[in-house]
């Protein structure tokens, strides 16, 4: 067994009788690669060919991180182009801030007059304490003062202060009837009630002043229905400018 594949191995490696000339280790061909191996031209054929290779790895990634750039680029660049052409640009502008907080306030006040005007009008004078009708006076003049402090804001339409000031030209008017009751009119056009002075006042002229259709309180909560739909539009109407410019393109 042994002999057998020391014969094998021996044959492979120098061939046989019949074959040393054709395929053997010892072959013409391979004596002649033996020869290359010792001139060396194998190693610089082995060096140039990992060099290849390596320069060929080098060059797929240098492609790589190419691409990859180039995508970023063009991700950056798609961007920059979506954000100035696509994506509105949202700018912050002080005065339209403070337009629409002055808006807002003015709106929350005229809302709370409209509503304690319109319980005042509506009370039950005969069925109510001097107390209970006092209350309902001083909250709708609490209510009445905030709305005329909110008319100051130089951001307001005119529209809106134009109304209001309607509103305190009416109340001046019936200045008398109010100092009768103990209201007055202050240099702020603010109006103030005397307790005391409100307390010893002719029923009569309460009940007839602030009660009933028409009355100073129906009025006033009339006219605050008015500054609230007033401010409500003016709202809408800015918003409508933030988005759209004239030619109805978004600005």
């Amino acid at each position: 067994m042994c002999a057998m594949f020391n014969n094998s191995l021996a044959n492979s490696l120098f061939g046989s009788r019949n074959s040393i000339w054709s395929g053997s280790f010892l072959s013409a061909s391979n004596l002649g690669d033996l020869g290359l191996m010792k001139s060396g031209v194998y190693t610089k054929m082995l060096k140039s060919y990992y060099e290849k290779v390596g320069n060929d790895k080098e060059t797929k990634t240098e492609s790589s991180s190419s691409s990859s750039t180039s995508s970023s680029n063009t991700s950056s660049t798609w961007d920059d182009v979506r954000k100035r052409y696509i994506t509105p640009e949202v700018t912050v502008d002080p005065k339209a801030v403070e337009a629409e907080k002055a808006l807002s306030n003015i709106k929350s006040a005229s809302q709370n007059l409209s509503k304690d005007a319109s319980a005042l009008a509506n009370m039950d004078f005969d069925g109510s304490s001097r107390d209970e009708i006092y209350d309902a006076v001083k909250k709708m003049a609490d209510s009445y003062n905030a709305v005329v402090d909110g008319a100051k804001k130089s951001s307001l339409p005119s529209s809106i202060t134009k109304s209001v000031s309607w509103m305190i030209d009416d109340t001046k008017s019936n200045t008398k009837q109010l100092e009768r009751m103990g209201i007055t009119i202050g240099e702020d056009n603010k109006i103030k009630i005397d307790k005391d002075k409100f307390a010893q006042a002719n029923f009569s002229d309460i009940k007839d002043f602030f009660g009933g259709t028409g009355s100073f309180a129906d009025r006033n909560a009339q006219r605050a229905n008015g500054f609230v739909k007033s401010a409500s539009n003016q709202m809408m109407m800015n918003i409508g400018k933030s988005f759209y410019s004239s030619s109805g393109v978004l600005s």
